[in-house]
């Protein structure tokens, strides 16, 4: 007897980050999870925000001031602003994605920049898939209302 196959088309899109295209799961479940992000950064961000209470940073930062920080303080700050934005990459395109994004491109500030670009687009990209398909609902309605009326 042969085997039943039959395939499903994961619901999503590609999203490209300079040549690394990552793919950005837009399932009703990861949805929620998408527009609770910034909630869900801060859960996750704890551990991290443990090690940030102990990081003494001066009010304005110009050269003079991180002069006088300790590197370690300066690292620490630092971690601390890299773990945040990892926690997000990876809460959008799934676990272990920073650290490749970061791998080929080790520039922090570039990668926040990206960041709120993506968050702006993936949210346009999911407005634009919810008005299609909520057109497509319309129409399956009215043929289905079409089809019953000339059946009486």
């Amino acid at each position: 007897m042969a085997d039943i196959k039959i395939g499903i088309k994961r619901t999503g899109f590609p999203v490209k980050i300079g040549e690394i295209e990552l793919w950005f799961d837009s399932s009703i479940e990861n949805l929620k999870k998408f527009f609770n992000i910034d909630k869900l950064a801060a859960e996750r961000l704890e551990q991290t925000k443990k090690m940030a209470e102990s990081i003494v940073l001066p009010e304005e930062i110009n050269e003079e001031t991180v002069k006088a920080m300790d590197e370690q303080s300066i690292d620490d700050a630092f971690n601390v602003n890299k773990e945040f934005i990892a926690i997000q990459y990876d809460l959008i395109f799934g676990d272990g994605t920073f650290e490749k994004v970061y791998e080929k491109y080790p520039d922090i500030m570039a990668l926040e920049d990206v960041l709120e670009q993506v968050g702006q687009a993936v949210a346009q990209k999911v407005e634009d898939m919810e008005k299609e398909r909520h057109e497509k609902s319309v129409v399956k309605v009215s043929d289905h209302l079409k089809k019953k009326a000339s059946k009486k």
